[in-house]
């Protein structure tokens, strides 16, 4: 996953974004950092709030 460059191109920080899609700060680090992967459902509003496309979330 290319959270980390994705959230860095958009200019959007790691907390904003956990707000948005309701999950906690650590649970955004954790998936920034690769220790653990958001679900399909988390994925899918990643990419809304995102405005980016499912298969630039996923390698």
């Amino acid at each position: 996953m290319l959270l980390k460059e994705l959230l860095k191109s958009k200019g959007v920080k790691q907390n904003w974004l956990a707000q948005r899609i309701g999950v906690s700060t650590v649970t955004m680090s954790n998936w920034v950092k690769g220790k653990s992967h958001p679900s399909k459902k988390n994925l899918m509003k990643l990419s809304e709030v995102l405005n980016v496309h499912l298969n630039d979330l996923v390698n």
